[in-house]
């Protein structure tokens, strides 16, 4: 297997266990289509029909999916920038895009279910980027499996430490093991994020900038030079 081979095996074994651990019994319809057809990773919203409006949030979706598709299909020489368009063009076409598609067909068969990445860039805080704004799913899950546990018996500081270092591994599962390179990395990148929540939350830091500059400025921690040449730079 190839570098990508890894990775979509990767994905796929992290996705299926995250479902496991979340499911609960529901219609058999509705089961398949919490498999099968949406990311996110609580199932709660499956289980019962409320009156919701979804047309507008899947036109949104499928712009953001055109604008992400534009940018991977482009074929320029312009080094580091391809990769930075690449990057850009992956997360429009799916986690901006495809997602709020899967969000607003959901909601227009009334169920309830939330967007997966609100608006980032509005973050204000570290915690607020990763406890409400970026990929929720995983935030369900880490936050009923890892932090509520360890913050029993621990407390929050130790709540909040567990659930970025569970981030880390994670991440060295999806990004270092394709590439067989860069071990040690991600976990850095949500370690120092873990001790710098509690820093903003020990000291009240935060503001946009703050939180830009901390999301991207050890960004190559997390997108390490080995996953860059492994995985990114084939798609430019």
């Amino acid at each position: 297997m190839n570098a990508w081979d890894r990775m979509l095996v990767a994905v796929g074994l992290t996705y299926l266990a995250f479902k496991a651990l979340t499911f609960r019994r529901l219609a058999f319809g509705r089961a398949l289509g919490y498999w099968a057809l949406w990311p996110g990773m609580d199932a709660r919203p499956f289980a019962e029909t409320r009156p919701a409006a979804g047309a507008g949030l899947m036109a949104w979706g499928l712009c953001k999916m055109a604008v992400g598709a534009g940018l991977l299909a482009l074929r320029t020489e312009l080094g580091w920038l391809d990769v930075v368009r690449v990057f850009l063009g992956i997360g429009l076409l799916v986690h901006f895009g495809l997602c709020d598609v899967l969000a607003g067909f959901w909601r227009s068969r009334g169920v309830t279910v939330e967007r997966l990445f609100v608006n980032p860039a509005a973050s204000r805080t570290l915690g607020e980027f990763w406890g409400r704004r970026w990929n929720r799913a995983f935030h369900a899950v880490a936050h009923e499996v890892v932090f509520r546990p360890v913050v029993g018996r621990g407390g929050g500081a130790a709540g909040v430490l567990a659930t970025f270092l569970f981030s880390g591994l994670l991440h060295e599962l999806l990004i270092s093991v394709p590439v067989r390179a860069g071990y040690g990395l991600p976990t850095a990148y949500f370690v120092l994020h873990g001790f710098l929540v509690l820093a903003e939350r020990k000291w009240a830091l935060g503001g946009r900038v703050w939180t830009l500059f901390w999301v991207l400025a050890p960004l190559p921690l997390l997108f390490h030079p080995w996953f860059v040449r492994g995985i990114i730079l084939p798609l430019t």
